[in-house]
């Protein structure tokens, strides 16, 4: 007789549509399974629900879950509705509770200094919306920053009437030094709040908080990094980054549900951000925050737990590799640039290029999505961005080679 928890398995592999997939259910069901040893590629992508033979390459806008992550997300939910009430403020609300140690634990932070978000962006908002500035003050950050972070810091300005400045990044950056001299240097008597990327969303540049934070302490400037682009890529300690602020989400790196995220606030500065969401407290469900979708921040505890497992050291190093050899083979074709950091200290999983001569982004981009190769169209520039994660190989990139080659004239 089936148990319970195989009828639910079941009844995930029919809903999601999986039994058409080269898809074991072990590897299905047990993310145990791909962490045997070193991670392998291969492994955690079969682990995925990718269409058979696409090469995607753009992690860095949205990253795909494993399957074990949609089959979570529906047990989850089959519990809560045999009995919404008493599963929302009872068994899963406690289990979706303990998720903000397990984020904390993440990013190296206190519990009480951790907020559980949606993404990115709405963390940033958060910010944004509540801190207290002045009509001289200015807000310092780059014109490589993505929009969720820059439409909070216009509002910040609009409301406030203080000056956003943007530091112009070099494409590409040569070297750590620049890259904190630029920023040191831009920053002024009237700079009372900072926010940088983590890693930048264009050119995937490594920036160097660390430094930073220590060539600006002292200053009465709030520190905010972006990490939308670093958590699940490279380690991350806030404590040691030195930051006041850290944003980031789920959905990238991290490969977890999908509108789901992490803030973390230094205490010390606690009473310069307070939005309405945070104001019964920082807890997963408040009377301030409302009913949560339990089930997706459930499985991101989860997911967080199996970036433990693999070693975000074997992590970062693996998708370091992977970029390295990416390097090499885009330094062989005439006709692209790349802009990204040639400085190993600088680089991250991604890296960009820019097209030269006549040919436009825009037809390299829709010829190679109708190969089944997805790539990162970058706006305002005639540029492409490549991400290589961990389930992504050698193949993978030769693929994307061979389609840049072809395609651009």
């Amino acid at each position: 007789m089936d148990t319970r928890r195989d009828f639910i398995r079941k009844t995930a592999v029919s809903a999601f549509g999986l039994s058409g997939l080269s898809i074991s259910l072990q590897a299905l069901n047990d993310p145990e399974h791909i962490l045997a040893g070193a991670v392998i590629a291969e492994d955690v992508r079969r682990s995925l629900l990718l269409k058979e033979g696409l090469v995607y390459m753009n992690t860095g806008s949205l990253g795909p879950s494993p399957a074990w992550v949609s089959q979570r997300i529906f047990e989850i939910t089959r519990i809560l509705e045999s009995n919404p009430v008493v599963q929302n403020w009872d068994m899963l609300g406690k289990e979706m509770e303990a998720v903000r140690a397990k984020a904390a634990a993440f990013l190296n932070c206190a519990i009480d200094e951790i907020v559980l978000t949606r993404n990115t962006t709405e963390g940033l908002s958060m910010v944004s919306s509540t801190l207290k500035l002045h009509a001289r003050d200015e807000i310092l950050t780059t014109n490589h920053e993505h929009g969720g972070g820059e439409t909070g810091l216009e509002y910040l300005a609009g409301v406030s009437g203080a000056k956003v400045v943007k530091l112009v990044i070099p494409m590409p950056a040569e070297g750590v030094e620049q890259v904190v001299d630029s920023v040191v240097s831009a920053i002024t008597p009237q700079t009372r709040v900072l926010l940088l990327s983590h890693v930048t969303t264009i050119t995937g540049l490594r920036m160097p908080l660390k430094q930073i934070a220590e060539a600006i302490r002292g200053r009465d400037i709030i520190f905010i990094a972006d990490g939308a682009q670093a958590a699940g890529m490279i380690p991350v300690n806030v404590k040691d980054l030195g930051v006041d602020v850290y944003a980031t989400s789920g959905h990238k790196w991290l490969m977890g549900p999908k509108e789901t995220g992490m803030l973390y606030v230094n205490k010390d500065i606690r009473d310069k951000i307070n939005p309405v969401f945070i104001a019964s407290g920082y807890q997963s469900y408040s009377a301030s925050s409302g009913t949560r979708n339990v089930a997706q921040i459930i499985a991101f505890g989860e997911v967080l737990d199996w970036h433990e497992k693999m070693g975000r050291s074997n992590v970062e190093k693996q998708c370091r590799d992977l970029c390295d050899y990416c390097y090499l083979q885009l330094g062989k074709i005439q006709g692209v640039k790349i802009i990204s950091p040639s400085d190993l200290r600088l680089r991250s999983a991604m890296v960009s290029i820019d097209i030269e001569g006549d040919t436009p982004k825009s037809m390299v981009f829709e010829s190679l999505r109708a190969d089944d190769i997805i790539v990162k169209s970058l706006p305002k520039y005639n540029a492409l961005r490549l991400s290589n994660h961990i389930f992504n190989t050698k193949e993978d990139v030769d693929k994307m080679i061979a389609g840049l080659k072809k395609y651009i004239r």
